[in-house]
């Protein structure tokens, strides 16, 4: 059983070495025209992200614009809603100081 293992451990061993010994295959023309259209691919790429960023960016502005909005119409309830109730304790004061 040893010897079987061990038999098969030195096929498996010296197999994986001469594949690792295969011969190379050279940088052709066709690699080399390959690795230029794939920077082309990804410099075009950058620029779409730099689009987005942009797009981003101007949706940022208009989210903060919409948000001082907001608060501009809460501040401006939270004062009528100040101001009739201050009204109101008023009326209410001057009407019962006769009495």
């Amino acid at each position: 059983m040893k010897k079987v293992f061990l038999v098969l451990a030195f096929l498996v061993f010296f197999l994986t070495a001469y594949g690792a010994y295969c011969k190379e295959v050279p940088f052709t023309l066709e690699d080399r025209d390959r690795i230029i259209r794939i920077e082309a691919k990804l410099a075009e790429i950058d620029k779409r992200f730099e689009q987005i960023d942009k797009r981003f960016e101007q949706i940022d502005k208009r989210f903060e614009q919409i948000m001082t909005f907001m608060w501009m119409l809460v501040v401006i309830f939270t004062g009528i809603t100040a101001a009739t109730i201050g009204f109101a304790i008023w009326d209410r004061r001057t009407m019962i100081r006769p009495f």
